[in-house]
């Protein structure tokens, strides 16, 4: 497993048949829990030049419909994978994994199971976002918790996967969905059926940005991979490391790719 190589290295003509940057959002596109302006005016200019975003967030689809109609992007693939939420004329579709009574029912499943559980698991807690998620349940380990329940998140999550869940761990949350839902698989399904990229495309039109363990699907199917700099605290856990990392942290390094990328697209346009 080699380590990631410094963003230098990515040449301009990987980046040239870019059409698409999917990008998870806290701690990526975010800084300190906020978006850097930076990070605001790459995704404008990603837009003009006819690069679309799609952020891939474990993040609630409360929180996603909000980035679908507020933000520059071409949708948002939300809940790890749970859902997709696409503008369109000034409103907002939803796509779910499967259909959407299904999930919601296994979603009640879900937390039946996990409240009792996380009694045990001082000071885990349902994130506060939790009214606000259709297909999924989040667990808040570094949130709203000062400092970061590490511990206890790696012990929790150790006994969930022996349950044999679908749990992955973000920056912030872990997040359990119903088994084959995940980043990449509605990904897949996204690029393939509602923005025609054919599957052997996909290795060349597409880019994927990350910082956590949870985007180790991404960057396992993705060549064109870039972690943030803050994502070296998680790379000696991880399985699938991304291919190229930034310079700088979350947003901030972000924008350093989106400039890059930019730079080689315009170069191709000459």
């Amino acid at each position: 497993m080699s380590s990631p190589l410094a963003l230098e290295a990515l040449t301009a003509q990987a980046l040239q048949s870019v059409r698409y940057v999917l990008t998870d959002f806290d701690d990526t596109l975010t800084l300190d829990g906020q978006l850097p302006t930076p990070t605001l005016a790459a995704l404008y200019r990603l837009q003009a030049a006819g690069v679309g975003v799609i952020p891939v967030t474990g993040g609630c689809a409360g929180w996603s419909d909000m980035m679908a109609r507020v933000l520059p992007v071409s949708g948002v693939i939300s809940e790890g994978g749970g859902v997709f939420l696409q503008p369109e004329n000034g409103c907002v579709e939803y796509e779910f994994f499967v259909a959407e009574e299904l999930m919601r029912a296994r979603q009640a499943e879900l937390l039946t199971l996990l409240e009792p559980l996380l009694e045990r698991f001082a000071p885990l807690k349902l994130s506060r976002d939790q009214a606000y998620r259709l297909t999924d349940v989040a667990i808040d380990y570094g949130q709203e918790i000062r400092p970061p329940a590490t511990a206890q998140c790696q012990a929790l999550l150790h006994e969930l996967t022996e349950l044999g869940l679908n749990a992955k761990v973000s920056s912030i949350h872990i997040n359990v969905c119903q088994a084959g839902v995940d980043k990449y698989a509605m990904a897949a399904k996204v690029l393939a059926q509602r923005l025609a990229i054919a599957p052997d495309h996909m290795a060349q039109q597409v880019l994927y940005v990350g910082d956590a363990p949870n985007d180790e699907t991404m960057f396992a199917k993705f060549p064109l991979s870039v972690g943030v700099a803050n994502i070296t605290q998680h790379l000696a856990h991880m399985q699938h490391l991304p291919r190229y990392i930034t310079a700088q942290a979350g947003g901030l390094g972000f924008a350093e790719l989106a400039d890059k990328l930019l730079l080689a697209q315009t170069k191709k346009a000459l």
